[in-house]
């Protein structure tokens, strides 16, 4: 029983273990788009403004307000009138008091906007920045799927180079023993020997580099995912056999939303714009209000005065003066429009280089890769010729050892140049 108890605490926490699987690009993306932070944020943008455009709305439609108050008045006001007016003598006079102490009022108000050309501008420019935050979420999402596919593909090319240098072990390992050997016939220098053993040492810190490496990839694709820190990532992608699409030409930024994020926030300035200079027109709204009025002394034997209220009628508000308010609204509104324009101007530069600077390096990388492949398969043959001529006895260490280095100088140049040619040719043509 007691085993059983411990062996359920051991395989507890590893029970509560998750597993997040991340087949492909599009797995990943997919991935981030329902679970990261990042993209959620993004997301949550265009329904604040559309809750903005409800709220802009609803300052169009009529206002209905119930209200109802108490008051005690230990003074009530009293005028002196000639008490003629109220079947007294002539040229005599008496007090008239207004009210009783004890006042309770209900009602109702009804305010209808009739003309107001302000507000119809406001809910504008908020049916305008809503279509801009949609666009605000896509280009935020596009630039955190730039950066997912960057930490994506520089993982596999680390993991691919990590089992470059676990085939290098295997040579290595052969070498020393080689060496070994020809050392305790007394037919080798033991400072050779010394340099293979070294050579093997290194190549077994490099494995620690390599995998630090992928572990910080790993640990940045977990934070962009927001991934449980009890939850394990697994990349069963790898670089596969790229096609080499020839480059082609310039690509439209008008589709980018970067690009229709900038062309919004300019309507959106122009909208401000015109909302300001409508600030100081007239605005008419139909009120409307009833009432109902109960006055007493709550004094035994005294009768309750009752009486109701209504009115109906239109309101009309001028501006007329509010300390150049209206001007200096218009003044700021104006330069941010132009500061938005430039912004568009700037943008549209920004876009054009990035999309150039990619095309350029998926050109560079589709020029070389037919030399990097061939430079890589010739270096291969070279060290399988020295690990013969080795074993033989025929090669000497210096000369594995250049051919050696120069063999993994050639893989790695083909593995990153191979990524770098997916990754560009992605980003070039947009399509992820």
């Amino acid at each position: 029983m007691r085993f059983i108890i411990v062996l359920i605490i051991i395989l507890l926490p590893a029970a509560g273990v998750g597993q997040v699987y991340i087949h492909d690009l599009g797995g990943l993306l997919r991935y981030a788009d329902e679970n990261s932070a990042t993209a959620r944020q993004a997301q949550l943008q265009p329904e604040i403004s559309r809750q903005d455009v409800k709220l802009q709305s609803s300052l169009l439609y009529p206002r209905v307000n119930v209200f109802g108050s108490g008051d005690y008045n230990p003074l009530i006001p009293v005028m002196v009138i000639p008490a003629e007016v109220l079947g007294g003598a002539p040229g005599t006079y008496m007090k008239a008091q207004f009210g009783l102490p004890y006042i309770f009022q209900a009602g109702a108000e009804l305010s209808i906007p009739v003309v107001d050309l302000e507000k119809w501008a406001q809910l504008q420019r908020a049916r305008a920045q809503y279509v801009q935050s949609q666009w605000s979420s896509k280009a935020a999402l596009e630039q955190f799927h730039l950066q997912l596919m960057q930490v994506y593909y520089q993982v596999l090319v680390t993991r691919e180079v990590a089992a470059l240098n676990d085939e290098n072990m295997e040579t290595v390992t052969e070498l020393v023993r080689i060496m070994e050997d020809r050392k305790s016939a007394g037919i080798l220098d033991p400072a050779d020997y010394n340099r293979s053993v070294n050579l093997k040492l290194s190549t077994e810190a490099a494995r620690v580099d390599y995998q630090k490496s992928i572990q910080a990839g790993m640990h940045s694709l977990r934070s962009l995912l927001s991934v449980a820190v009890r939850e394990e990532i697994t990349l069963t992608d790898k670089l596969s056999t790229f096609g080499w699409p020839v480059p082609g030409g310039v690509q439209d930024i008008t589709s980018r939303p970067a690009w229709q994020e900038a062309e919004l926030k300019v309507k959106v300035s122009q909208l401000a714009l015109a909302e300001s200079k409508r600030g100081g027109l007239p605005k008419l709204n139909l009120n409307s209000r009833y009432a109902y009025n109960l006055q007493s002394k709550f004094e035994s034997g005294t009768n309750n005065v009752e009486f109701e209220t209504a009115t109906i009628g239109l309101r009309l508000d001028i501006p007329v003066f509010r300390g150049n308010y209206y001007r200096s609204l218009q003044k700021r509104n104006s330069l941010q429009l132009q500061s938005v324009m430039l912004e568009k101007d700037r943008t549209a530069a920004s876009l054009n280089q990035q999309h150039a600077d990619w095309q350029n390096q998926y050109k560079a990388a589709y020029l070389k890769h037919t030399v990097s492949e061939e430079k890589m398969n010739t270096a291969s043959d070279n060290l399988r010729i020295a690990r013969l001529n080795v074993k033989e006895g025929v090669m000497e260490f210096d000369e594995f050892n250049n051919i050696f280095i120069e063999y993994n100088r050639a893989k790695m140049e083909y593995l990153q140049n191979l990524a770098d040619g997916v990754l560009y040719y992605l980003l070039s043509t947009q399509k992820f």
